[in-house]
């Protein structure tokens, strides 16, 4: 099971498991795909403040990543 640590910048978590950006996508995260918005808004923004910001609930994103084999650490 790969780990991500929540307090890491989705920009970090990209770079390190590429596959976090679709699922994030799937998510509502329509915004992480458009040129340039990682490199930006990704370097500060985190999967619960992104969470917060779209009003999508962390156990809905908890139970995606985990069904992608991944393990979030707060």
């Amino acid at each position: 099971m790969k780990r991500l640590e929540l307090s890491r910048s989705l920009y970090d978590l990209v770079k390190e498991f590429p596959e976090v950006k679709e699922i994030m996508a799937g998510l509502g995260f329509a915004d992480i795909g458009k040129p340039g918005m990682l490199q930006t808004a990704g370097r500060y923004m985190t999967i619960p403040k992104g969470a917060r910001l779209k009003k999508i609930p962390m156990t809905e994103i908890t139970a995606a990543f985990e069904a992608a084999g991944f393990e979030l650490i707060e």
